[in-house]
């Protein structure tokens, strides 16, 4: 019936339960850093990543995957990589998501608040890299005009 003498198969059964039993390779190596994972909703990825990976480095955070809306208006709510990071945020080590500022989740205010509370309904916190533009940005540029500097 199978090609497996009784004390092979038993060894089999126990060696799989084992496996079967064991915590994902990811999560079990101990980093002591919490985990976060990354959105971006950008055509400019890559630049975006660095961005996330300077900010966990320098927060001591370990990131895990960034998921990506690109071409994504922003008044859509319903979105392929948000959703995916919301389904990992439920993972009971997630410790958060970060994103580089809150522009990615929406330009609108109203959505960029309803996006940000669907993270926190996960339990997870909502981390900002870049709380202001970057330097040369012209949000910046017109800000210093405003001010006289």
């Amino acid at each position: 019936m199978n090609d497996f003498g009784d004390g092979e198969l038993d060894q089999r059964i126990r060696e799989l339960e084992r496996v079967l039993s064991s915590p994902p390779i990811f999560r079990s190596v101990p980093t002591g850093r919490p985990l976060v994972y990354g959105y971006i909703r950008s055509h400019q990825v890559r630049a975006c990543g660095r961005v996330l990976e300077r900010y966990c480095w320098r927060e001591r955070l370990r990131l895990c995957g960034v998921f990506v809306d690109d071409g994504i208006a922003a008044d859509v709510t319903m979105r392929p990589g948000f959703s995916g990071l919301c389904d990992v945020l439920r993972l009971p080590d997630s410790y958060g998501a970060v994103t580089v500022s809150l522009a990615h989740l929406s330009s609108d205010a109203t959505i960029a608040d309803l996006l940000a509370h669907r993270v926190r309904a996960t339990g997870a916190r909502l981390l900002v890299a870049r709380t202001r533009p970057p330097l040369g940005h012209p949000a910046n540029t017109a800000s210093s005009r405003a001010h006289g500097t």
